[in-house]
């Protein structure tokens, strides 16, 4: 394994060094209806400094777990950098999670606080007297409320910072199969991956992050609040749902994050608007794309984006073309939990289809089983209390990352399923749902699609209909038609089931990281999909009730 490179900072190192270089300028901005909020790096550093006094006069010592449970907001990022200040350790939590699950989580991390924004599922009363003091619960109707541990004692002194590899952050994965999993990160593993990324991606001091997909995954976490840190640039927070157009207008970011399905809506957004005629003729006619690409970009708070990542879940090839087409850098990238460093496009050195190169010094192969395995200085800790699951997914010092992906001369990489969602249908074959969902997905109004077929004479095609733009049966039938003729006898699909209820967190269809929980999905439509295989005519479209 490579060393650290000699000029390598934490993240506190990193805000010590733009507090003094520029202290007044913005960091952080806050969307808010009743007037917007923002902190430059001198202010964040002294309510940073006051909330780390505050958090330890309240009897906590280095070392303990603090957790943050709370939408989006500058708050947030505060209080992760209090976090550091103290020595504690840091165990975001989503902010739609339900009570079982962050007693789990707090249980099993041994929890002695917890911060809990305002937007939340629970609120800071609910989850105090659901622990019962075991845990300090700070919120506004909390035992102690965010501003008041800010006067409890005299800031803490100095800059204090802490070895590279003392344990910084407990994540816990969105838990697909059985109970999350505590992902532990010191103060250079994850830090080292937003580093990298800053490395290449063009941000600096001027730049502009929008944040709004959960801080309490990995990805935001380290592509934007850390990205940022690394680079000295501005994050600017997404009130709510309802506000979120006009937030992303007021930010313009230079850098823009998101998910498939984000980009699927926004791009049915603008289908809508312009109609499917003037679509397709942006499409196929590079004079009126010229004339109305960046115009659309600009209004939408997308014309200063210098680079556009998607990830989280594979993303239609079409989609990024399309986005491409409009004017906007869009590129695939890959990362884990357990590691965000290595594979990533770049706008200038892509491949449509592909999760991109590793970036050096990060290493990736495969395994004799097409297994991808990544080696970086980025990788996790561990498991917090599982050896034994350590053991399974570190070996060697490679992460065995439990996604299928083959490579091509270039050294680019893709995904072709995940090792476990691969099953056998009542032929005795072997088929990869993502392949398939993926060209299924390109069909324009396909807003979600998920491959059953466990045992089945044939495969089946469940999928959620995008509410702005609804394909019409003809075209469902038509598109079936084409796809199956590109597709293997037993891969094969026999029906698609348009399912009238969209697949997400609330109904426990997805997960918090917004990936299918396809056990959930399946075992939901049981009945449906056991109607259409005793019964139906192959290529069928059937609409649930």
């Amino acid at each position: 394994m490579n060393q650290l490179p000699a000029d390598f900072k934490t993240p506190l190192g990193m805000f010590y060094q733009w507090e003094k270089q520029q202290p007044d300028a913005i960091w952080l901005h806050q969307c808010d209806t009743a007037g917007d909020t923002t902190y430059s790096w001198a202010e964040a550093g002294r309510k940073a400094r006051a909330l780390a006094a505050g958090i330890l006069s309240l009897g906590l010592e280095p070392g303990d777990k603090v957790g943050i449970y709370s939408t989006n907001t500058a708050k947030w990022v505060l209080t992760d950098l209090a976090i550091m200040m103290a020595g504690l350790v840091s165990v975001p939590i989503y902010a739609t999670m339900p009570e079982d699950k962050i007693r789990y989580i707090a249980d099993h991390s041994e929890m002695k606080m917890i911060f809990v924004g305002d937007q939340c599922a629970l609120s800071a009363k609910q989850l105090a007297e659901a622990f019962q003091a075991s845990v300090t619960v700070i919120g506004s109707d909390g035992q102690h409320q965010w501003d008041e541990l800010l006067t409890l004692a005299k800031p803490v002194d100095g800059d204090p910072n802490w070895p590279f590899d003392r344990l910084w952050s407990i994540s816990y994965t969105s838990g697909t199969t059985g109970k999350p999993k505590g992902v532990m990160h010191s103060f250079s593993s994850m830090p080292y991956s937003a580093q990298c990324l800053s490395s290449v991606s063009g941000m600096d001091r001027d730049s502009r992050f929008f944040s709004y997909l959960p801080l309490a995954h990995i990805a935001e976490r380290c592509v934007v609040e850390l990205h940022a840190l690394y680079v000295g640039g501005k994050i600017g927070f997404n009130q709510s749902l309802e506000t979120f157009t006009d937030d992303l207008k007021r930010i313009a970011p230079h850098y823009f994050n998101s998910v498939p399905r984000i980009w699927a809506n926004l791009k049915a957004g603008i289908v809508a608007k312009l109609g499917e005629e003037n679509w397709q003729r942006l499409l196929d006619d590079p004079a009126y794309r010229e004339q109305v690409g960046k115009p659309i970009l600009e209004a939408m708070g997308l014309g200063s984006v210098t680079w556009a990542q998607s990830g989280s879940a594979p993303i239609p090839p079409d989609l990024i073309r399309d986005w491409r087409l409009l004017g906007l850098p869009l590129v695939e990238g890959y990362g884990q939990t357990e590691t965000m460093n290595g594979l990533f496009n770049s706008p200038d050195n892509f491949k449509i289809g592909t999760i991109g190169r590793i970036l050096q010094p990060a290493k990736a192969k495969l395994s004799d089983e097409g297994e991808l395995l990544l080696s970086s200085l980025g990788n996790m800790l561990g498991y917090y209390k599982d050896p034994e699951k350590t053991a399974e997914t570190i070996v060697d010092g490679w992460i065995h990352t439990g996604d299928k992906a083959t490579v091509d001369e270039d050294g680019f990489y893709t995904i072709t399923g995940r090792v476990k969602d691969i099953f056998k249908t009542g032929k005795g074959k072997y088929v990869a749902p993502a392949p398939i969902e993926g060209k299924f997905a390109r069909l324009t109004g396909v807003a979600q699609c998920c491959l059953v077929g466990r045992g089945m004479p044939q495969t089946l095609m469940l999928m959620v209909a995008d509410e702005a733009i609804k394909p019409s049966v003809q075209q469902l039938e038509q598109h079936l038609d084409n796809l199956n003729n590109t597709l293997e006898s037993h891969e094969k699909i026999s029906h698609v089931i348009v399912c009238k209820e969209p697949w997400g967190v609330e109904n426990g269809l997805l997960t918090h990281t917004l990936k299918m929980l396809r056990d959930n999905i399946e075992n939901r439509y049981k009945t449906v999909i056991e109607t259409a295989v005793s019964g139906g005519e192959p290529s069928v479209v059937i609409q649930e009730a």
